[in-house]
């Protein structure tokens, strides 16, 4: 126990002298109070500082979303002038390979006529099922698309000849998936294949 108050008399000896300090005992408590208002102000700010940290990031990222569009907008404008441009029979085989309408009729007509014109026999031709809005005019259309499966029966050559005529045909065709097999009587090859019509909507 004596050796305890030994070690507390030894700290006051060493604190008492401080605070009798004429600065400490004048400026002690501001100093004091100044140390603890600041570390409050530290406290208090510190989630304002975050919030605009975080208000400062989402401006940034809205000014590039922002300069993206305008980008966007002026591509738009530019094309639409350039296409208003063209010569008027290039502006006939655009809307001829991709019309307004979604117009079955004329993908049907063009995989028949191509065969046809091959000679290849047809065996099935499948027009995949679409939902048809009705066409707002003061929207700026949007590319869909019309599926289909087209099996036709023929040689090789005349079907391969008929695989070219597709792909420079009037209606924007796109082939995604062919195949071919032996047909069950004669020399004749099977192709069966998917694609895309495009149109407007």
């Amino acid at each position: 126990m004596k050796k305890n108050s030994f070690l507390y008399s030894s700290y006051f000896s060493y604190v008492k002298p401080v605070t009798r300090l004429p600065i400490v005992r004048n400026y002690g408590p501001t100093i004091f109070t100044l140390l603890v208002t600041a570390i409050f102000i530290i406290f208090a700010i510190k989630p304002t500082v975050e919030t605009i940290l975080v208000l400062q990031k989402k401006l940034a990222d809205s000014n590039e979303v922002l300069q993206k569009v305008t980008q966007k907008a002026n591509n738009l404008s530019q094309g639409k002038k350039n296409y208003e441009n063209l010569d008027q029979d290039i502006k006939d085989r655009i809307s001829e390979a991709i019309p307004d309408t979604v117009s079955l009729q004329s993908v049907t007509q063009t995989l028949e006529q191509t065969a046809k014109i091959h000679e290849a026999s047809i065996s099935a031709l499948q027009i995949q099922p679409l939902t048809i809005d009705i066409k707002n005019e003061a929207k700026v259309g949007s590319l869909s698309e019309i599926s289909f499966t087209f099996n036709v029966e023929g040689t090789y050559q005349k079907l391969f000849a008929l695989l070219q005529e597709l792909k420079t045909s009037s209606r924007l065709i796109s082939v995604d998936n062919l195949s071919l097999s032996k047909a069950s009587e004669g020399s004749g090859l099977i192709m069966s294949l998917s694609g895309k019509a495009y149109f407007l909507k």
